[in-house]
């Protein structure tokens, strides 16, 4: 489900060592919208340039996940003001405008089905399916990693049922992952 509006999403833990970092929005075909609270990703190169930040509707395997959309970044001077971030100012140029993302663990969307997440899969890598579900599987290879699984509801009730909580980034260190 593609989304069409800002999310919240709720960060898991303390945001203890986690910072900001600032990405470029990269332009998309006619100009794409982000939008914030959902999986921050930087493009492989398919639809959008590589190395800018692109909407997770579509993820594909070359894709990078990186965080979790805030906002506009500092130095692009663009009022932060909603819902979502990009479209038509985006049809000049890749990186004409910035965003901010949080680092950490958040709670996100889990896969159903052959992608349903369970307490055996703590700790393993999961997959981006959208902008703000993660799945157990790689969807035959079209899905980059999300992230590590840190926890599910069956062993820590503040988690809703749904959800899973899920370290995101796919580098090792304060920032990410696996």
């Amino acid at each position: 489900m593609a989304l069409t509006g800002d999310i919240l999403t709720i960060r898991y833990g303390g945001p203890v060592d986690h910072q900001p970092i600032e990405y470029s929005i990269g332009k998309g075909g006619s100009g794409q919208t982000l939008y914030r609270g959902s999986v921050a990703l930087i493009s492989g190169g398919t639809t959008v340039t590589k190395g800018y930040l692109k909407n997770a509707s579509s993820p594909a395997s070359t894709d990078l996940v990186v965080g979790l959309l805030q906002g506009y970044g500092p130095s692009c001077g663009q009022a932060d003001i909603g819902p979502g971030m990009g479209g038509s100012v985006l049809n000049t140029a890749d990186g004409v405008l910035t965003a901010t993302v949080a680092t950490g663990t958040f709670l996100l969307l889990a896969g159903t089905g052959a992608d349903a997440l369970t307490i055996t899969n703590i700790q393993t890598p999961v997959y981006l399916q959208n902008e703000d579900t993660v799945a157990a599987t790689s969807g035959g290879g079209t899905r980059p990693v999300a992230g590590l699984l840190v926890q599910v509801p069956a062993t820590d009730a503040s988690i809703p049922a749904g959800y899973v909580a899920v370290q995101l980034g796919t580098q090792n260190g304060p920032w990410g992952g696996v």
